[in-house]
């Protein structure tokens, strides 16, 4: 490669862009915020050298669900550019922490905020604020439907937390009118899927389960789809196998969503093995796993690649996949493409994925290192996890 004038260097680093079919060691410039030049040696100095041994730098990562806004909208919900950019990841999908009555404080938020936010709107008016949600007072499609057409820019889809108080309260009738409305609208649906196990059930529970897949359509999406928490559709005797099969056929996006515990690792390991892919991987970052056991987009991707999933599937499905699912364009490595790049660092050696009773060993970790965002390297305010491999 000849000589280019950049701004940014990242020298050696292992290149992964599964859209472009790139797994390769390279170096890659910078200039003006746009991918000037991708060889083997680039000849010159920048005015910012980073050494990318053992780093993978891969299209910036895209986490579709965490829940962002800080304490101002819900006391769960954490700073945007804290679950985003210096987390290494350059989007976030903001899975509902907030419904009608506070939108305006979460809007507030990300306006403020450097990392880009996709935003679903959660059916009960203060999404996440209130938990555990109360359903007794019904469901107001009225005033999700005035939101949705006066924010149209800014909300990206419908957020349902599936608990047992929304099946005895609101049912699938209600959820066949939040589908609809997602469809006037032309959004996708999200369903949480699983609630407490100290919940009581109502006397449909599992009829509510069962049918639940087949309201949805392409593009909609099950969260949490490897729970293990009453409502996960993925159950050791395999009875609502046939609804989430045909849902995955008709296009329903499986999402991981780990949060602290709404996922399990047998439930995961047994849909891997009977073909349920996710389509997403992401985080369901908050203020209770930001510090233990999730910690961030790719600490999570490295569990799906200990559980058997190759690197490239992983990377997939947290850069091309979210974006396709959002109909965003697509972010690839490639000469004159925009410079949005996150760079993770690659571990080698023994490790623990979650914590508790929900935890599995490995020998393989990912942690972010930074994010180059168009003309800018921005180092993450990670966790140093040497300690927690060394001592496992």
């Amino acid at each position: 490669v000849k000589d280019v004038v950049v701004d940014i260097c990242i020298r050696g680093a292992r290149l992964m862009d599964p859209a472009q079919q790139i797994d390769c060691h390279a170096d890659l410039a910078v200039s003006q915020g746009k991918i000037m030049a991708v060889g083997s040696q680039i000849a010159g100095q920048a005015d910012l050298e980073i050494d990318g041994t053992d780093c993978l730098l891969v299209p910036g990562l895209v986490d579709m669900h965490a829940h962002v806004g800080g304490s101002e909208v819900a006391v769960l919900s954490l700073p945007v550019d804290e679950a985003g950019l210096l987390r290494g990841v350059t989007h976030v999908v903001d899975a509902g922490t907030a419904g009608v009555a506070n939108m305006d404080c979460l809007l507030a938020q990300t306006a403020q905020a450097q990392t880009p936010v996709s935003v679903f709107l959660n059916a009960h008016p203060y999404g996440i604020a209130s938990l555990p949600q109360d359903w007794s007072q019904g469901l107001d499609v009225s005033a999700m439907d005035h939101m949705l057409e006066q924010l149209a820019d800014h909300i990206t889809g419908i957020k349902v937390i599936a608990s047992a108080a929304f099946a005895a309260h609101i049912g699938l009738k209600g959820l066949r009118q939040l589908k609809s409305l997602a469809g006037q609208h032309c959004i996708p649906l999200m369903i949480h899927l699983g609630t407490e196990h100290e919940d009581t059930l109502p006397a449909d529970w599992e009829r509510f389960c069962g049918e639940l897949p087949a309201i949805l359509d392409a593009g909609d999406i099950l969260s949490h789809c490897f729970t293990g928490k009453p409502g996960g559709l993925i159950t050791p005797d395999k009875r609502f196998y046939p609804q989430l099969r045909d849902a995955v056929r008709r296009g329903v996006a499986l999402d991981a969503a780990v949060a602290l515990r709404h996922f399990d690792f047998s439930r995961a390991r047994q849909g891997l093995e009977d073909g349920f892919s996710p389509r997403t991987i992401s985080t369901d970052l908050t203020r209770n796993n930001e510090a233990r056991s999730v910690f961030d987009l790719p600490t999570t991707m490295s569990r799906f690649i200990a559980l058997g999933m190759s690197l490239g599937e992983t990377v997939s499905c947290t850069t091309r996949n979210p974006r396709l699912l959002l109909r965003q364009p697509e972010v690839i490595i490639r000469q004159g493409e925009p410079a949005v790049l996150s760079l993770l660092r690659e571990h080698h050696g023994p490790c623990l994925y979650g914590d508790g009773d929900n935890a599995m060993p490995g020998s393989y970790m990912l942690t972010p290192e930074g994010v180059i965002w168009h003309n800018t390297f921005l180092p993450s305010t990670r966790r140093d996890v040497t300690p927690a491999i060394e001592q496992h």
